[in-house]
């Protein structure tokens, strides 16, 4: 009789399980402008534009920007230090289908650069307004309004250190040493100011990148933006961010499906080997097996990262390095 009640516990709970990852997963579907301020209002030019499944995401591609009828050329150092950023959204952030639209925005056409935005000066390299869509029903969110995501999820945009970035940095007047963030732009006029509050940002050896609980106005700069109201402030160089241990975090997003990302911290220099299992312990594959500076790493493990199909299930990845060894488990969703 124990043995039945256990019996009808176990798929009690796995349809509860069920019922809550099998959900059909929500689409997105982007276009990425780039807006310029004329004598007449604004113009703005279509980069790019797709779709993808909520747990994916897409990269901003390499573009020439167009010289006629309007011209965005001026802005092509500017476009060229954003190229190769990657935006996605959380497995279960969202409730329906989405329509996604960014704007590349408030440059100043006359050096090519962005303006300063909010009640004081700040220095930006980045800022985008971002305007929603939630399908069936059309319901429209302004980008002066927040777009929330469910609870626990989050959007995140990632930036790679490119000689593009920094050269442009150099041209807008932030240093290699200055502390960055990212905020959400708020209010109007005279209240206009930056709010680091639902966002957080992180620097990795290779890109810089936030975490956003809601989409609007998100802007990307140094003084106040990164200071005060937003404690999370980065330093481009990352020389002062080296880790102070060895560490395995949870990929990111957990569930996932097709892909997830893996973030791991080396104290020192020397061999890392990060290997994928599946629940009963055969080797799925290696993804990493290199000598390696310290530092805070990203790497992806996804469909393409094997030659045979992967099944919904329970997988173990492990991280080897200078005698330590850490593990944890991730779940593949179909």
């Amino acid at each position: 009789m124990k043995s039945a009640k256990r019996i009808f516990a176990l798929l009690f709970l796995f349809g509860s399980f069920y019922t809550t990852f099998s959900q059909d997963t929500n689409v997105v579907k982007y276009s990425l402008f780039l807006e310029k301020t004329v004598i007449f209002g604004t113009v703005d030019t279509k980069i790019d534009e797709g779709s993808f499944k909520e747990g994916e995401s897409f990269f901003i591609p390499a573009a020439e920007l167009p010289s006629s009828p309007i011209d965005f050329s001026i802005y092509q150092n500017l476009y060229n230090a954003l190229v190769g950023g990657r935006f996605g959204i959380d497995y279960g952030a969202l409730d329906n289908d989405i329509i996604l639209k960014i704007y590349i925005r408030n440059l100043d056409p006359n050096v090519g650069t962005y303006l300063n935005l909010g009640t004081k000066s700040d220095t930006m390299f980045s800022y985008f307004e971002i305007r929603i869509w939630e399908l069936p029903d059309s319901n429209f969110y302004p980008e002066d309004s927040s777009y929330y995501f469910n609870e626990g999820y989050y959007a995140e945009f990632s930036l790679p250190k490119s000689d593009n970035l920094l050269n442009f940095l150099d041209l807008v007047g932030i240093d290699r040493g200055d502390s960055l963030a990212f905020s959400y732009l708020e209010g109007e006029g005279e209240n206009e100011d930056w709010n680091g509050k639902g966002i957080e940002s992180f620097d990795t050896p290779d890109s810089i990148k936030f975490r956003a609980i809601h989409l609007s106005r998100i802007g990307g700069g140094k003084r106040r933006i990164a200071y005060g109201n937003n404690p999370t402030g980065i330093k481009i160089n990352g020389e002062n961010n080296l880790p102070k241990n060895y560490e395995l975090k949870q990929n990111y997003p957990n569930p996932f499906n097709p892909s997830t990302q893996i973030e791991y911290s080396i104290r020192k220099n020397g061999n890392v080997k990060i290997d994928i299992y599946d629940v009963l312990g055969s080797h799925i594959t290696t993804l990493v097996n290199s000598y390696q500076s310290a530092g805070k790493y990203i790497i992806e493990f996804s469909q393409n990262s094997v030659d045979y199909i992967l099944y919904s299930g329970v997988y173990i990845y492990t991280l080897q390095s200078n005698g330590y060894t850490f593990s944890r488990k991730m779940i593949l969703m179909k």
